[in-house]
C-alpha cells in the first residue's frame, strides 16, 4: 500500500478535521481499503461506495444518466459526478472518485485499456472545489490500479494544500 504517500494526505485531513469518502468503479474498493489501512482511519475515513456498473453510478452516486450518455462513462465529467455523489451520501467533506478501464480487457479506439479518470472534490468555503484528470497507464490491471490510487492520493492532497486555510 501508499503509506508514504498515504501520510502527507491522511495529517492534512486530521490537521483541518476533516472526512473522506470514495466513489469507485475501475479500483473496486482498492482505494478504500488504502486509506482504511491505518489505524485510526476512522477519525478521518467515512467510507466508500463501489459503483462498477453504470446504473449503480446513477442510483448510489445520483450520475445522472444523460452524463453518462454524453460523455461516456470512462470520463472526468461522470468521476466529478462521481465525487460530488459520494461527498454527499457519505456526508464527508472531501470525496475521491475513480472510473476507467485498468484492464486487461475492456478498452476500445476512444477509451483503450489504461484509460482512468479520476476526480477530488473538496466542500471549500464557497462551495464544492472539483479537480479532475485522465490517466493513460500502460501496466498491468494490478499496477494500472495502484498507480490510479497513487495518483488519486496525489491530486487530492493537491486539492487540499491549493484550498488551505492560511
Amino acid at each position: 500500500m501508499h503509506q508514504i504517500h498515504l501520510t502527507p494526505l491522511i495529517e492534512e485531513l486530521q490537521r483541518r478535521s476533516l472526512h473522506i469518502a470514495t466513489a469507485e468503479s475501475c479500483t473496486l474498493g482498492h482505494f478504500a481499503a488504502t486509506l482504511g489501512s491505518l489505524s485510526g482511519a476512522s477519525s478521518y475515513f467515512q467510507g466508500g461506495i463501489i459503483a462498477y456498473q453504470p446504473d449503480l453510478k446513477t442510483s448510489l452516486l445520483g450520475v445522472p444518466p444523460e452524463l453518462i450518455d454524453t460523455y461516456h462513462v470512462v470520463s472526468e465529467e461522470v468521476a466529478c459526478a462521481m465525487a460530488l455523489g459520494a461527498m454527499e451520501q457519505l456526508q464527508a467533506e472531501v470525496a475521491i472518485a475513480t472510473t476507467g478501464v485498468a484492464g486487461p480487457t475492456g478498452g476500445d479506439a476512444t477509451h483503450p485499456v489504461g484509460t482512468i479518470c479520476l476526480a477530488v472534490v473538496f466542500e471549500g468555503p464557497r462551495g464544492p472545489v472539483v479537480n479532475s484528470t485522465t490517466l493513460h497507464l500502460s501496466g498491468s490491471r494490478e499496477e494500472n490500479i495502484d498507480q490510479a490510487i497513487h495518483e488519486a492520493l496525489h491530486l487530492a492532497l493537491q486539492l487540499l494544500e491549493a484550498h488551505s486555510e492560511q
